[in-house]
């Protein structure tokens, strides 16, 4: 727990305001003293938060609510000295299942109850039958807010505006399988057709991967042998700010896999396109070199060289038109767009790397973050810091990814990180 006067003590430094759960009729109860452990989970490729608390349990709430799925948890908690906004969690979810409930005595019971945002359960009991058309990002935000056929969301809804429009039915879809599709039809004022929709803790949100790219580096990550800061008299001192940068623990699963990119059609693809109306088929190369240079990314070089082998036969797909299936409509489909959309997305988990750091109730996925590693190798006397850096995994990063695991004495987040560029050239040779 933090201290009372708001100062944090250490990196990871944790104050659990108040964990309450509200059930069906109303009737709240205060939870705090009982939680063992929270963990909140985020994912950058996933439509909800969600969670699970940790509960020694010796009041019996299972019989006192009861706890039977109808109850909502409100969750509050900060990093001291931290407020505003996106810098705290205070959010209210429900509690979609109760698993895991052990005895811990002869009276106290130990159990987890696991929660999702309300929107999740809305789409859970909706299937919608209905046309949309205009503006895609008009269409997104209709159905996150609408309360008859969309999310029925009072969130901040964050929506990057589309120039272009799309028109189709949502055959008995839940709503986020409609958000879904019309983010594939999506792209941005630059022709980016990296969209997606996730919910992150400033809100839902319907935006572009280049708009994220483009943000502010909120904080940045080094992994090295840091102990303590030191005066110019030789004194030590302990750097809050600095723990912060420090990561615990490093690992990256999978560096690279060529046969996965060049079959999911990052590198080059051919698009087949027969339009059933004229009777007639276009067949359109994507070349994602000669593409490139024409999108913003994290870092300014490509993560392949020119000499990279790529064949636009390694991923050929056919692809219908529909010109004429509505009327004073032209083509609904994103044929113009999926071979780079493709691409785009396949480049975006490039480098993937998973870290642990101390926690921070700021951070959430869709934020911008620099890594910088060092090179293992022997270091000379004349070695820079330029000359130790590792040119292949440092660089700006995408928060795909993050679990705030919480428990009585700290704070620790288990961050995965993305990035579809390098900071080095490699057309020119070592890094």
């Amino acid at each position: 727990m933090a201290a009372d006067n708001e100062v944090i003590r250490f990196a990871g430094d944790i104050s659990i305001d108040k964990i309450e759960i509200i059930s069906s009729n109303g009737f709240g109860q205060e939870i705090t003293n009982q939680v063992a452990a929270i963990e909140i989970y985020e994912d950058l490729f996933s439509p909800f938060i969600s969670g699970v608390v940790a509960l020694k349990d010796s009041l019996d709430y299972a019989n006192l609510f009861p706890l039977v799925g109808e109850e909502y948890i409100n969750i509050k908690l900060h990093t001291p000295s931290f407020k505003g906004k996106g810098k705290v969690i205070d959010d209210q979810f429900y509690i979609f299942k109760m698993a895991n409930r052990e005895m811990a005595g002869d009276r106290s019971v130990i159990y987890e109850l696991h929660f999702t945002s309300r929107e999740a359960i809305v789409d859970l009991n909706k299937t919608v039958s209905r046309c949309y058309q205009g503006k895609c990002s008009d269409i997104a935000k209709s159905i996150i807010t609408d309360t008859k056929d969309g999310l029925e969301s009072k969130k901040t809804a964050i929506i990057e505006d589309t120039p272009n429009g799309v028109k189709f039915i949502s055959n008995y879809w839940p709503p986020v399988q409609s958000l879904n599709y019309t983010a594939e039809t999506s792209s941005n004022q630059n022709g980016n057709a990296s969209y997606i929709f996730f919910e992150n803790r400033n809100g839902l949100n319907f935006v572009s991967l280049e708009l994220l790219y483009q943000s502010q580096v909120v904080q940045e990550f080094t992994y090295d042998a840091y102990m303590r800061e030191f005066t110019p008299d030789g004194r030590s001192f302990r750097s809050v700010e600095q723990e912060y940068k420090r990561i615990i623990d490093i690992s990256i699963p999978k560096v690279y896999d060529y046969i996965e990119r060049a079959r999911a059609g990052m590198f080059a693809s051919k698009m087949i396109n027969y339009d059933l109306t004229t009777k007639k088929y276009v067949v359109k190369n994507f070349d994602m070199l000669e593409d490139f240079p024409k999108e913003k990314h994290l870092n300014e070089f490509s993560p392949v060289s020119n000499k990279a082998i790529r064949r636009t036969s390694a991923m050929a797909f056919t692809y219908p038109k529909y010109f004429g299936n509505f009327n004073n409509f032209g083509d609904v489909t994103n044929s113009k767009t999926i071979q780079k959309r493709m691409s785009l997305l396949q480049q975006a988990e490039t480098t993937k790397i998973e870290i642990v750091v101390p926690g921070r109730t700021d951070y959430t996925v869709g934020q911008k973050v620099f890594m910088r590693l060092n090179k293992f190798n022997p270091i000379e006397s004349i070695d820079t810091s330029k000359d130790t850096l590792d040119n292949m995994f440092s660089g700006n990063y995408l928060i795909s990814a993050i679990n705030h695991f919480i428990d009585r004495e700290k704070h620790q987040c288990h961050i995965e990180l993305i990035k579809d560029s390098y900071i080095v050239d490699l057309n020119k040779g070592g890094v």
